[in-house]
């Protein structure tokens, strides 16, 4: 195991837990989708999933800025405005500007003409279209990077990013630090009550945690 300080999404709570010379680091796991260039163009589709304060925005921040930035475009569900409208924004509170979109299908059109990356964070929020717009946007010569929860708080896969994974070229899963135990956590598990469908929230609401400590929330799940 490498021992490293967790990622800067996880709560203060979570990393003081441990000394910074011996906090574990949250492994991530990289894998090919076992298809050669599975977008079938220039361009590729690159999914990072894994659960809530993994690190998945700071990664997709990280590969945006890498590239000039005339030539990268970030995109967000309106569905997200925990820390902003206008902004994809780490739980550290690290925010490039970005397009709102509210469907996949609006988001080719989103995209000018020229840009060589576009980042879609909290795929998870978007419709099933997402896999099939991500393709052609790499049938275009993009690069598509996509961040996603891949299991919802009761456990459950999310459809979309299912089907996103089939398709994409790479996956980079992440995993957080369990909140309870502090091992690898791959589950994000709801800490206060649900009063209403709206399942969107930050450390006040949601932490990671492993699958020993995860429980799922008793109310009935949101679809």
């Amino acid at each position: 195991m490498r021992w490293t300080v967790p990622s800067a999404s996880c709560p203060a709570a979570l990393r003081l837990r441990f000394p910074l010379s011996c906090t574990p680091m949250e492994p991530t796991h990289e894998q090919p989708s076992g298809r050669h260039n599975a977008s079938g163009g220039a361009g590729k589709v690159e999914l990072i999933c894994g659960c809530m304060f993994s690190g998945k925005t700071e990664e997709l921040l990280r590969r945006v800025r890498a590239v000039d930035p005339a030539k990268a475009w970030l995109i967000k569900h309106p569905r997200d405005n925990r820390y902003s409208c206008t902004e994809v924004v780490t739980h550290g509170r690290d925010a490039h500007r970005a397009v709102t979109v509210a469907t996949a299908g609006q988001i080719p059109g989103e995209v000018p003409t020229g840009v060589a990356l576009v980042g879609i964070d909290e795929g998870h929020f978007f419709d099933p279209a997402l896999p099939e717009v991500c393709s052609e946007l790499a049938r275009r010569g993009c690069t598509v990077v996509v961040t996603a929860l891949d299991l919802d708080s009761w456990g459950r896969p999310f459809a979309t990013i299912q089907a996103l994974r089939a398709c994409a070229d790479t996956v980079l899963v992440k995993q957080g630090v369990c909140g309870r135990c502090g091992g690898p956590a791959d589950h994000t598990q709801r800490t206060t009550p649900i009063t209403d469908r709206r399942m969107v929230g930050g450390p006040e609401a949601f932490e990671p945690r492993c699958r020993r400590c995860w429980t799922p929330p008793p109310e009935e799940p949101i679809d």
